[in-house]
C-alpha cells in the first residue's frame, strides 16, 4: 500500500505493508494539479521511489483540491496511467490524510498552516466539516502565503510612509539580494506560486517577530486568531469541544510563534480542548487510508 501527499513544493510518498509499517519512502517536487509544471512527473518518481521495482495492492493520493470532482478524476487519471487499472486507488484532500497522520482512526480537527490553511474534522459517527481551504486570493488566512504577502504589504507601507517601520523591510530586501524593495517586484509577479518573494516575505515575518517587531508580531497574532476561529468552528459544528485538535504545516515549522500564538487562542475558545502537533508526515495519513482502502477498517 503507498500513500502519497502531493503539495505545492514537494511529493512525499509511504510504501507501508500490511501491519502499518513503513517499507519505502519517496520523494518528489511539487505536484499541486491545478499549478505545478509536472504534476504526474512528480507523483510518479515518489511512487517508484518508495516501491522499488515492488507492485502496490492500493494507493491513495492526498493533495490540496482533492475533494473536489475535477481535480479527483485528474489525480484518479494520473494514478490508473502510473499503477494500472487493477490497483485499487483513491484521491482524497490533503487535510483528510493530515487528520489520519494524527490520529489512525480519522477522529478529530486538524489544523493546517502551510503553503494555504484550512481546518478539517471528522467525529465518531463520520461526519465530516471544513473551513478555509478557500486558497491565497481570498482565504489561507496564517499559512506561509498569507504572511508573505501581508509582511509585503507592511513593508510596501513602510518605504511609501503610509505604515509604521518595520523590521520586515530590511529582511525581505536581504532575503531577496536586492537594495530595494522595487527592486524585488520581478521576484513578486510573473513567477509560478508562490513566488520567491512571498516565500522570502514569510521568512522575513519570522525573523522580524522573533525580534519583537510590532507589525510583525501583530501579523502573527492576526493569522493565529483566524486559524484559532476555524479550528473552532469545525470544533464546535462536531461536537468536537474537547478535541483532539492536530497542528500541522510547514508555517507553524517555520514560525514557531505562530504555533504558539494558535494555542493560546485554542485554548481560549476552547477550553477543555487538547492541542498537539501532527507527529506524522501526511503521506503516512494517505498510507493509512490506502489500508483502509485494500482491506477495509482495521
Amino acid at each position: 500500500m503507498v500513500g502519497i501527499d502531493a503539495g505545492a513544493s514537494k511529493t512525499r510518498a509511504f510504501a507501508v505493508d500490511r501491519d502499518g509499517a513503513v517499507v519505502g519512502r519517496g520523494a518528489g517536487g511539487g505536484a499541486n494539479l491545478l499549478s505545478s509544471p509536472d504534476p504526474e512527473g512528480s507523483i510518479a518518481a515518489a511512487l517508484a521511489e518508495s516501491l522499488g521495482g515492488a507492485a502496490a495492492d492500493a494507493v491513495v493520493l492526498s493533495c490540496a483540491g482533492g475533494d473536489r470532482a475535477a481535480d479527483r478524476e485528474r489525480g484518479r487519471e494520473i494514478l490508473t496511467h502510473l499503477v494500472g487499472p487493477s490497483v485499487r486507488i483513491d484521491v482524497t484532500g490533503d487535510a483528510i490524510a493530515a487528520l489520519y497522520a494524527g490520529n489512525p482512526v480519522g477522529c478529530g480537527v486538524v489544523l493546517i498552516a502551510g503553503t494555504g490553511s484550512i481546518a478539517f474534522g471528522r467525529n465518531e459517527e463520520g461526519e465530516e466539516r471544513r473551513a478555509g481551504g478557500w486558497g491565497h486570493l481570498i482565504g489561507d488566512e496564517g499559512s506561509a502565503v498569507w504572511l508573505g504577502l501581508e509582511g509585503l504589504r507592511a513593508a510596501a507601507h513602510d518605504v511609501d510612509g503610509r505604515g509604521a517601520a518595520t523590521a520586515i523591510t530590511a529582511h525581505v530586501t536581504r532575503e531577496l539580494g536586492v537594495t530595494s524593495l522595487m527592486e524585488a517586484l520581478p521576484q513578486l509577479y510573473g513567477r509560478p506560486h508562490p513566488s520567491p518573494a512571498v516565500l522570502a516575505g514569510a521568512r522575513a515575518v519570522a525573523r522580524a517577530a522573533a525580534e519583537s517587531d510590532g507589525i510583525a508580531v501583530a501579523i502573527v497574532r492576526r493569522g493565529a486568531s483566524a486559524l484559532a476561529r476555524a479550528a473552532t468552528v469545525v470544533a464546535l459544528e462536531l461536537g468536537l469541544d474537547g478535541g483532539p485538535i492536530y497542528l500541522a504545516g510547514g508555517a507553524f515549522e517555520t514560525l514557531p510563534s505562530l504555533e504558539r500564538a494558535v494555542r493560546v487562542e485554542l485554548l481560549a475558545m476552547l477550553p477543555s480542548a487538547t492541542v498537539e502537533p501532527v507527529r506524522e508526515e501526511p503521506a503516512m495519513g494517505a498510507a493509512r487510508l490506502a489500508m483502509r482502502l485494500a482491506w477495509g477498517p482495521r
